[in-house]
């Protein structure tokens, strides 16, 4: 019993973890679309559209590859959406 109330309060999460190639003006544009992306994972998995958050975002520029390439990891979680 305790398992099936843990399952039915617990969170719904999405995630994106890419490389991205930092085009000059896009320094704004391309965490959002990472945000945007693990915000509908999170709805795909089944979380409820208006309670998902993003819960941690982490860029790191990576200098060994061209065009200002930087991984970004993005996490985002919401309730179970039970209707």
């Amino acid at each position: 019993m305790a398992n099936a109330i843990g399952a039915a309060i617990a969170q719904i999460g999405g995630e994106v973890d890419r490389i991205f190639a930092m085009a000059p003006g896009s320094r704004d544009e391309v965490p959002a679309t990472a945000k945007q992306e693990a915000v509908d994972r999170a709805v795909a998995a089944g979380a409820a559209p208006g309670s998902v958050q993003v819960m941690d975002i982490e860029e790191v520029p990576i200098a060994y590859l061209p065009g200002n390439a930087t991984r970004i990891r993005v996490r985002a979680v919401g309730d179970l959406d039970l209707t």
